[in-house]
């Protein structure tokens, strides 16, 4: 009888110390932070942009990197961020137009300008001091952004031969958001593939072309399936790159709070800088060395853009305004003053 006592009593220690070690692990993976995107381990983003944060924050904020779309799509980024699935990540409003209705304006305002840094520095401003509006759509979904950057360099990465405005007619394109209407004015065909499908869409013949920054033929594996770039340098892309769930905020001390806030201007500059403008260099000195040509568009494109851009921002606050939102001529005349 005391032998079985003794036995029920080790079994229960025994037990106990599992259950203890199970519960620390738990209570300690629910004190990490997961940063999710959909680039890969290697992309400038997170190499220059995510991990140095992480490595920055270590002492204040234990944080995770889970990359390459592990945990979620572009199309579904905010929701999977908003629902808890990662804690935080890479959203691009234009994928979630219906929920992001004011902050997507931003995004669609691309074809106003060429320059990434200047794109960057106005579209978040104004989501930060000047547009409300933007930051309900984030808290709506139980999320708050917290920084952004923006693509530029843009030109077509084709399969296919486009060398001029000519060539473009006919052709089908990879392009999302504001990209499409610039398409069709130049006279393509508009696909829409998100990022993690444009590859394949490429190799595949889906799409002759992707409309993108050149240094996409750097952080992509396309260049075996890129034969021409036609490189026109208009349009910057601006896009969150990070934003936060709104309980897993709440939970951070406010030491934390201000740590994660201060070291979002790295995350923005370098993302812009090294995976945008350095990578367009790099994109190049790839292209040279695969033979691939690059075709400066000439004066044709600058006039067509010009007149282009005119009507950009009525149709901008048209879009927006299908969509629900409630002062897009606000929004879009904030950001135009830039």
């Amino acid at each position: 009888m005391i032998n079985r006592l003794l036995k029920i009593k080790q079994f229960m220690t025994v037990t106990l110390a599992i259950l203890l070690l199970i519960f620390e692990n738990v209570s300690a993976q629910e004190s990490v932070l997961v940063y999710s995107n959909t680039s890969p381990p290697d992309n400038a983003a997170n190499v220059y942009g995510i991990v140095p944060m992480i490595e920055e924050l270590k002492n204040t904020i234990s944080m995770k990197l889970v990359p390459g779309s592990q945990l979620f799509d572009s199309r579904t980024a905010l929701a999977s961020i908003g629902g808890g699935i990662a804690d935080a990540g890479e959203v691009i409003s234009s994928y979630s137009r219906s929920d992001l209705k004011h902050a997507v304006i931003l995004n669609d305002l691309m074809y106003l300008g060429r320059n990434e840094l200047v794109v960057n520095a106005a579209a978040t401003e104004t989501l930060l001091l000047n547009c409300p509006n933007c930051l309900t759509d984030y808290a709506e979904s139980n999320t708050l952004f917290l920084s952004g950057a923006a693509a530029g360099s843009y030109g077509m990465l084709c399969k296919n031969e486009v060398t001029n405005l000519t060539q473009i007619k006919g052709k089908k394109f990879r392009a999302v958001s504001a990209s499409r209407r610039w398409v069709r004015a130049l006279g393509g065909i508009p696909v829409s593939l998100s990022i993690n499908d444009m590859v394949e869409g490429l190799s595949r013949g889906l799409v002759d072309c992707i409309v993108g920054p050149i240094a996409w033929l750097k952080s992509y594996p396309i260049a075996d399936d890129v034969n021409y770039i036609y490189a026109y340098n208009i349009g910057a892309f601006s896009f969150a790159t990070m934003v936060i769930n709104r309980d897993k905020w709440d939970g951070l001390d406010v030491s934390q709070k201000h740590a994660l806030w201060g070291a979002q201007s790295g995350v923005s500059a370098r993302t812009v800088v090294r995976l945008y403008v350095a990578e367009a260099i790099k994109a190049r000195m790839i292209a040279k060395e695969k033979g691939i040509p690059i075709n400066n568009a000439g004066p044709d494109i600058e006039e067509f853009w010009l007149d282009f851009r005119k009507d950009e921002t009525s149709t901008v606050n048209k879009v927006a305004s299908d969509l629900g939102a409630k002062n897009p001529k606000e929004i879009s005349n904030n950001c135009e003053k830039y």
